[in-house]
């Protein structure tokens, strides 16, 4: 693999996890908020959550997180993919 597939394809899992995860995150902050006592659990927190906001709502923040996380994921992708030819060549595993 290139070094260019393989900062792409880290950029493409960055960008999948991050929508995939992000109404979790959404979730997990409104419980652990000041205002956490209004749920009775995390379900709850799901319910009302889509119900009072819809499902816009669980995706706060992602455009943030997205800047953060594809790039990042993106360059571990790569740089695992750069080293791991480089160990190869040295013939030492």
């Amino acid at each position: 693999m290139t070094p260019l597939l393989g900062l792409l394809g880290g950029m493409s899992a960055g960008c999948f996890s991050t929508l995939g995860n992000n109404p979790f995150d959404v979730v997990k902050t409104r419980m652990q908020g000041t205002h956490a006592s209004q749920y009775a659990g995390t379900l709850d927190c799901f319910k009302q959550i889509a119900a009072k906001e819809g499902m816009p709502a669980f995706y706060a923040g992602v455009v943030p997180r997205l800047g953060r996380v594809v790039p990042g994921q993106g360059i571990i992708f790569m740089s695992f993919e750069t080293i791991q030819k480089n160990l190869e060549g040295l013939n030492i595993f």
